[in-house]
């Protein structure tokens, strides 16, 4: 038997960022423009629209932690290598795309560094 969900009343502060984020998402117009649309199409808009911040929220945040060049720094203050540890030497900015669970892309110009001694090649984390 499949559990029910909690049947709680959303919070006064949810039910302020709902009302932005429909307008903000192009709900509140998109729904004017269906007015028969179904429930399924009505997940599907807003599910459609909210991976899309999701994805804008996850690069944000992401590249927030983006700020230091590491590359000016000391070698023993450098991100290290994750096979043999040697500090990485840097080798300028790239830019990847990786994809979010709800399957949208997100761009990140990262740092890219190589090991001088095994030569691994990755984007530190951080």
């Amino acid at each position: 038997m499949k559990a029910k969900k909690n049947k709680r009343e959303r919070s006064p502060q949810m039910q302020q960022v709902s009302a932005g984020l429909r307008d903000v998402l192009g709900i509140t117009q998109w729904r004017k423009e269906h007015p028969h649309a179904t429930w399924a199409e009505i997940e599907a808009e807003v599910d459609e629209q909210m991976n899309q911040l999701r994805a804008q929220l996850i690069q944000d945040v992401v590249q927030m932690g983006e700020t230091e060049d590491w590359s000016q720094k000391p070698p023993e203050e450098r991100p290290r290598c994750t096979t043999c540890g040697k500090p990485l030497w840097a080798r300028g900015e790239q830019t990847r795309f990786l994809q979010t669970t709800g399957g949208e892309a997100v761009k990140l110009t990262r740092s890219y560094g190589t090991c001088p001694q095994c030569g691994r090649g990755f984007f530190p984390p951080g």
